[in-house]
């Protein structure tokens, strides 16, 4: 599960009401439900977060645009910052990793973060 998607969940469980709007590279992202929910209002491209999980979003050069559209609907709209949610550069996880010492298992979790930390910076 991205960390993206499990902080998703954790903030959802909190406050199912709000809407969160993820920083995730260069651009603000709605997924899961709150994807749905927001194109009730604006009309944003959905494309796959995950498998089972759309997002959609737009460019951050625009987000007070966006913001004021929100504001204008009265929606309940919370910014979440990812930079919290990726601790690790690609750097530090390669350096970090003892490759004599991990599963396979284990292989392919780091190669599945590495994959998130590098889409969300497109």
């Amino acid at each position: 599960m991205s960390k993206i998607y499990a902080k998703y969940l954790e903030l959802k469980e909190k406050d199912k009401e709000k809407l969160y709007l993820f920083k995730s590279g260069k651009f603000y992202i709605f997924i899961a439900d709150d994807c749905d929910a927001i194109n009730d209002y604006v009309v944003l491209k959905k494309v796959k977060f995950t498998n089972e999980v759309y997002k959609c979003g737009f460019p951050e050069n625009v987000l007070e645009d966006y913001l004021r559209v929100f504001k204008n609907h009265n929606l309940n709209i919370e910014l979440v910052d990812n930079t919290n949610l990726n601790n690790n550069s690609i750097y530090d996880i390669i350096k970090n990793t003892d490759i004599n010492k991990i599963t396979p298992l284990e292989a392919l979790k780091i190669l599945e973060n590495l994959k998130e930390i590098i889409q969300n910076e497109k």
